[in-house]
């Protein structure tokens, strides 16, 4: 079974959440909300949500961290351009 990181061990961590999560991690329903909903989402849709704060801008393209809902769990994309509404 795939290991699945949750908010409570990212508040022990200590760690920015750019530094404890990688893309493709699994991660809880807890720490997805957490990237959706701290601040309004980027983008969010029924299977994708984009955190509401940007990373960084490359060439004024602004990046978020990116979860995407897979047969009812949560993967964690990493830091992805934006996606448009």
């Amino acid at each position: 079974m795939t290991k699945i990181k949750t908010l409570k061990q990212w508040d022990k961590s200590g760690k920015d959440l750019d530094k404890f999560l990688s893309a493709g991690d699994w991660i809880d329903e807890d720490l997805c909300n957490y990237i959706g909903e701290v601040v309004a989402p980027a983008y969010c849709s029924c299977e994708f949500v984009q955190g509401g704060n940007p990373f960084k801008c490359e060439d004024g393209v602004l990046f978020y961290s990116t979860v995407h809902l897979v047969g009812g769990r949560y993967l964690y994309l990493g830091i992805l351009p934006e996606f448009k509404q």
